[in-house]
């Protein structure tokens, strides 16, 4: 999963020149620009983006799974990525076809479990709704997981071998903003404590 913002150095390097200064700073000062910038887009991602879109079942998940690549003078390119590689981040960012693999996919449907701030409770997924049904109500087929109530069979989970994963995260979109106007707000300051350290 990667985002490309790019920005453009030339109208910064003729300002520079224009006010006699240094332009050799100007690497420096991006390379600490981008750092900080993807440092906060990582916040922004963790607190906001995430919880705001997903069913968390695990509410650590993000803060785990998200590291920051910082840059240097020599290569200005910053990355967040998914050191788990648990929670098909990139399907979620890009939207896709999701795979079960080896295994298929257990969907609950819809109104049939509910949601807290920590996803589906364990007794309410597919383990935890086999290990509690007795036996005599408890069906398990190709088609999924049913529940005996009322006399009747109902279906809690359905199997799939592969779900469509829409576009439901902007961590670009959020990733493009917070790069933009850390870069914007910040490079005048920056570029003031670069040039201090020079006299």
């Amino acid at each position: 999963m990667s985002a490309v913002v790019q920005f453009d150095l030339g109208d910064v390097e003729r300002l520079m020149r224009q006010v006699e200064s240094a332009v050799d700073q100007v690497p420096f000062v991006m390379s600490q620009l981008l750092d900080d910038g993807a440092f906060k887009a990582r916040q922004v991602i963790v607190s906001d983006t995430w919880p705001d879109h997903v069913h968390m079942r695990n509410a650590s998940f993000i803060t785990a799974a998200l590291r920051v690549e910082k840059s240097t003078k020599r290569n200005l390119r910053v990355e967040i990525y998914d050191v788990l590689n648990r929670a098909h981040l990139k399907l979620h960012a890009e939207g896709g076809i999701k795979q079960g693999g080896a295994h298929r996919l257990a969907l609950p449907l819809p109104g049939s479990v509910h949601y807290t701030a920590h996803g589906i409770p364990a007794s309410e997924r597919p383990a935890g709704v086999i290990a509690s049904t007795p036996k005599r109500a408890l069906r398990l087929t190709r088609r999924g997981i049913f529940v005996g109530a009322g006399g009747r069979l109902h279906l809690r989970y359905s199997f799939k071998s592969s779900v469509t994963q829409p576009h439901d995260v902007p961590f670009y979109e959020d990733f493009e903003y917070v790069m933009r106007e850390s870069m914007r707000t910040g490079f005048a300051d920056a570029m003031r404590k670069a040039m201090a350290t020079r006299r």
